[in-house]
């Protein structure tokens, strides 16, 4: 038997808990908020797409564009909200957000730094885009084209871990006097 889905939340209930999550995580973009709500079963792709939407067109939250994808953070009117309204929220509730929130917060940080993308063209071919952030500069970026999807996604995922070397390759050998 399949579980049953949990119900829809409460319009305020849903508001406060993205925010709240908005303001310990700092910016992030749709799926990362999502990760970290879903993860720790805060609240559903549902609530928190309705929150999202609800709380930009209110001003309680901003979108931005951004590289890695839209960006969602706090205004200053949710944080009001948030002050306002944040003996409504249960302890429990408020006490995981808080407590979970520092190790995505990291993560997230290093997602919005080391973009990696891959795309498929209209002839087939993939694409691997590559980005080395600094907030909302590109100090870096690539796009390679990648014959395998499988090759391209393997590469993405090095990406964080080796974009520092690259960047510093290029800089060097860019920088050489012969």
């Amino acid at each position: 038997m399949l579980p049953l889905p949990h119900a829809m939340m409460d319009e305020q209930d849903r508001k406060l808990y993205t925010l709240l999550a908005l303001r310990e995580l700092g910016s992030c973009t749709h799926m990362q908020l999502l990760h970290f709500m879903f993860e720790n079963d805060i609240m559903t792709f549902f609530d928190l797409s309705l929150a999202l939407g609800e709380l930009v067109d209110e001003g309680n939250a901003s979108k931005m564009a951004h590289p890695a994808d839209s960006l969602y953070a706090i205004t200053d009117a949710g944080l009001e909200m948030l002050t306002f309204f944040a003996n409504r929220m249960p302890h429990s509730k408020v006490t995981l957000i808080k407590e979970a929130a520092p190790a995505w917060r990291e993560k997230f940080t290093r997602e919005k730094q080391f973009v990696s993308k891959v795309t498929q063209n209209k002839s087939g071919e993939y694409l691997l885009h590559l980005k080395l952030m600094d907030g909302f500069d590109a100090m870096l970026s690539i796009d390679v084209p990648i014959p395998e999807r499988s090759l391209a996604e393997k590469m993405a995922a090095r990406w964080e871990d080796n974009a520092g070397d690259i960047y510093l390759y290029l800089m060097n050998k860019l920088g050489e006097n012969k």
